[in-house]
């Protein structure tokens, strides 16, 4: 128990004598992470609406050829039934 008590006062200790250093030099470092952490999240926010984008684009070709896809399935099916090769019972 007291050596968790020891550890904490030790890191309060740093912690301490790193912010006083911070503040020291007026903050500087503070503010340019600020700004590097904001370029960050600008950056991210634009790539993010152009992958969402993109990825709209693909849903929307991929639906159509979804679509494309079953309608030719159906016309052979149907092909299938009028020829013979294909006996499907009737749904109730």
């Amino acid at each position: 128990m007291f050596k968790i008590i020891k550890y904490l006062v030790y890191l309060s200790i740093i912690a301490g004598v790193i912010i006083a250093f911070i503040m020291w030099n007026g903050g500087d470092k503070i503010r340019w992470f600020g700004k590097k952490s904001e370029e960050v999240g600008h950056t991210v926010k634009e790539k993010s609406e152009v992958v969402g984008n993109k990825s709209d684009k693909l849903e929307e070709g991929l639906t159509e050829k979804k679509e494309f896809i079953e309608e030719k399935v159906k016309a052979v099916v149907k092909k299938a039934e009028e020829h013979g090769i294909i006996k499907r019972e009737q749904e109730k």
